[in-house]
């Protein structure tokens, strides 16, 4: 029992040095104004997302870089989110949009809406935005400034997450309780293996020519984690990817309530363990009962455990723009929430398929 102890113990000193290495390291977006003068597309796609799409679309026109397109990817609403751009469209020649139709077989809805929109773009970057994103002004100017100075194929920055209720602040802090203390960010870049990949498709700025050249969502047509997969091809290709975490500049109500925040997660969560049941298991088991273990063989130990427990969980908060205090509350409900986003994926996977936001999906 001393050794599994040691090894628990272990394992969350190497997760709280990861989460101090891409605090040193500062894996943010750096504000600042782009010189170039290229023109953008930005690429929206969007089903029943009439709630957000007219506060993204402001957001846009508000922007200091002014030389771009907007196209929007209506995925056959139900809700009126067609109207609504149709009506911004009237009022501004720079926003046009595609009605979608049904889905060919062997594409899920986002990457097929994705590619869609590629085709009718024009720019000489690609910024693929979701329909439920806040950017504040000079997000895009920045973006493309830091883009153009590290010469990237791919910019992906994962958004600042807004929580309104109790189920939202019970599942969404998992998804950078996950990423920041298990993946050094600067090894996305810097390491051409493809197990070190991430990003987040809720924003992903690509270099259109090489977009156009490898035409990476029609190559990825069926995977639900698009985003990481796109990541493994480019960095096959040997092109350059950052990934980054939001200054701020962008921010994002992924889910409403913690049915759609678990529905959600079980979706992808088993993508941060290189899509392995066992090893998704294995974390899960160590990071929720490995604190009995160490109970059972020391207090002593499992007194360090939980203050290190308590340190990781500051240093992600901070990372994330994300409540400390609330964060260090809720650990043991979140845990309990990660408990069940992983049955739900193990069940979906076994079931082999699962619902997200009206249609079904393949596990």
């Amino acid at each position: 029992m001393l050794v599994i102890s040691y090894i628990i113990l272990a394992f969350l000193v190497i997760r709280l040095l990861i989460a101090l290495t891409n605090l040193v390291t500062r894996r943010w977006l750096s504000s600042g104004q782009y010189s170039g003068s290229q023109f953008i597309s930005v690429l929206i796609p969007a089903r029943n997302e009439s709630e957000n799409i007219g506060k993204l679309l402001d957001n846009i026109v508000s922007q200091d870089y002014k030389n771009y397109e907007v196209i929007v990817y209506d995925d056959m609403s139900e809700d009126g989110t067609l109207d609504i751009v149709k009506a911004y469209s009237l009022k501004d020649r720079r926003i046009g949009y595609i009605e979608g139709k049904e889905l060919p077989e062997g594409w899920l809805g986002k990457n097929y809406a994705c590619h869609r929109l590629s085709l009718k773009a024009r720019g000489s970057f690609f910024l693929f935005m979701d329909a439920d994103v806040k950017i504040e002004k000079g997000l895009i100017g920045s973006s493309l400034r830091y883009f153009d100075k590290e010469r990237l194929a791919l910019l992906s920055i994962f958004p600042q997450q807004e929580m309104v209720t109790a189920g939202e602040k019970l599942t969404v802090p998992l998804m950078n309780w996950i990423l920041v203390s298990m993946l050094p960010l600067i090894l996305v870049e810097y390491s051409s293996r493809k197990s070190l990949s991430a990003a987040n498709g809720q924003f992903m700025l690509f270099d259109a020519g090489i977009y156009r050249k490898y035409r990476w969502h029609e190559k990825v047509r069926s995977h639900k984690v698009e985003d990481i997969e796109i990541v493994k091809l480019v960095k096959r290709e040997d092109y350059r990817v950052i990934t980054l975490l939001s200054n701020g500049l962008i921010r994002c109500r992924m889910y409403n309530n913690i049915k759609e925040s678990i529905e959600g997660f079980s979706k992808n969560v088993t993508a941060f363990f290189g899509n392995s049941a066992l090893l998704t298991i294995l974390f899960t088991v160590i990071t929720s009962f490995g604190i009995f273990a160490l109970i059972f063989t020391s207090y002593l130990l499992a007194a360090v455990y939980v203050i290190l427990s308590v340190m990781l969980r500051i240093v992600i908060s901070i990372q994330s723009r994300q409540g400390v205090l609330t964060n260090i509350l809720l650990i043991i409900p979140q845990q309990i929430a990660f408990i069940v986003v992983v049955l739900k994926a193990l069940y979906n996977k076994s079931v082999k398929y699962g619902n997200w936001k009206g249609r079904q999906i393949r596990f």
